[in-house]
């Protein structure tokens, strides 16, 4: 803070030569004259001094018979006396000034913090939609509106703190921990039906009337579990209808048609280890390549590019990176029988990978692969297990009449 002092009011680097620098230094002590980063240099000593401190000196000289030369002017005053005539420069740094301050009252940096369940994207674009974005005054920015608005739409925010710092707005966030519940709808009266053929081999009804048992055989389209309840009485006569949601776990066994085939000749791309690259520039919609198009007939483009952003979550439409071309030329190959049998394993281990993902057991697989007149051929079945049952709506049936019983007295 001191440095800066002296350069905002100026000072001088000095030498003193001959007399006696002793009695120099203690008489401007003596009279509170700063001096500082001191150096002894070829037999004399250099000094910074300031500016009012150098006219003080006059006395001084004369009483210790010193000779002070003046080697470096710094500061401020300094700084705009030898640049008195360039006034675009001045001009300039005074629109600076102006600029910053304007900018100085718009938001530039949104940060988000203390968010484990709701991403920084969401809750983003969630500012965006009540018109809150960057490039917003913060004059119009209420911090308190923001954080009620902002624990109105996630429910599983608890605590909510916004507030400005600077061009800044910080959001504090703390979670419950609890991803969102679906609201539960409204319940109708709804059949569960098979949407494949196959034999039932596990089956837990939750609500409804299960129509089918495990062991059974169903087919598409036909009703697993009716939501429809019948009330009886004690002589086992349906005296009213009421209806639920039907809700089971139903588990089929059916078989599935598996068929690949492909050619032993394939082709691939042999790379000649040719290459150009070059840099690239995209702002928006247009597009700027700078290294220009290469004489190859067949080549792949690799690009890299990276976003400009101004802070960690305002990024601008402008992106920058490299592009490479790399030359090929396409060659044919034939796979070997190892080659082409594992290739088909291979797509066909991927397909059963697909399918436990989504919750299907394989329980059986009865695919061949073979290979004939050039070709690679894998067929069979595969026995699969998987989750049946789908929502329809139950038909709404008459109540039955009421029965009265006469008696003859």
């Amino acid at each position: 803070m001191q440095d800066w002092s002296y350069y905002r009011k100026g000072y001088v680097r000095i030498r003193l030569c001959q007399g006696s620098p002793e009695r120099f230094l203690n008489l401007c002590a003596h009279h509170g004259i700063a001096v500082w980063n001191l150096v002894s240099r070829e037999g004399s000593y250099e000094m910074n001094v300031t500016v009012t401190g150098f006219f003080s000196l006059a006395g001084i000289c004369r009483k210790t018979g010193c000779r002070v030369k003046i080697i470096g002017k710094y500061g401020l005053p300094f700084f705009f006396y030898r640049n008195k005539k360039r006034k675009a420069f001045f001009v300039g740094i005074l629109l600076g000034f102006g600029v910053l301050c304007l900018l100085s009252r718009y938001i530039w940096n949104i940060h988000v913090e203390g968010n484990l369940y709701n991403s920084t994207q969401s809750i983003l674009n969630y500012l965006e939609e009540i018109g809150i974005r960057h490039g917003s005054l913060k004059k119009d920015l209420d911090c308190q509106e923001i954080a009620e608005q902002m624990r109105e739409e996630f429910q599983n925010m608890t605590w909510v703190s916004a507030k400005i710092s600077g061009s800044r707005l910080i959001l504090e966030i703390k979670e419950n921990g609890n991803i969102y519940q679906p609201q539960k709808q409204a319940e109708t009266a709804s059949d569960l039906i098979s949407d494949k053929n196959g034999v039932i081999v596990s089956m837990i009804t939750r609500k409804g009337t299960p129509l089918k048992k495990e062991g059974d055989t169903c087919t598409k389209g036909e009703v697993l579990v009716s939501g429809r309840l019948d009330i009886k009485n004690d002589s086992q006569e349906v005296v009213k209808y009421e209806y639920t949601q039907a809700d089971a776990d139903i588990y089929i066994q059916h078989d599935l048609q598996y068929y690949q085939e492909f050619s032993m000749e394939y082709e691939k791309p042999v790379y000649t280890g040719q290459q150009k690259k070059g840099y690239v520039l995209r702002a928006g919609d247009y597009y700027l390549d700078l290294k220009g198009n290469p004489d190859w007939e067949t080549y792949d483009t690799v690009t890299d590019f990276h976003q400009l952003r101004l802070t960690e979550n305002f990024r601008l439409p402008v992106f920058f990176g490299t592009s490479t071309d790399y030359e090929y030329e396409t060659g044919r190959f034939t796979y070997t029988e190892e080659e082409a049998a594992a290739k088909a394993k291979e797509e066909l281990d991927s397909l059963l990978d697909g399918l436990e993902q989504k919750g299907v057991q394989i329980s059986a697989n009865h695919v061949k692969i073979g290979i004939q007149n050039g070709s690679c051929t894998a067929k069979g079945t595969l026995t699969v297990i998987e989750k049946t049952g789908q929502c329809v709506p139950s038909p709404i049936l008459e109540q039955p009449a009421e029965r009265t019983t006469d008696t003859d007295e």
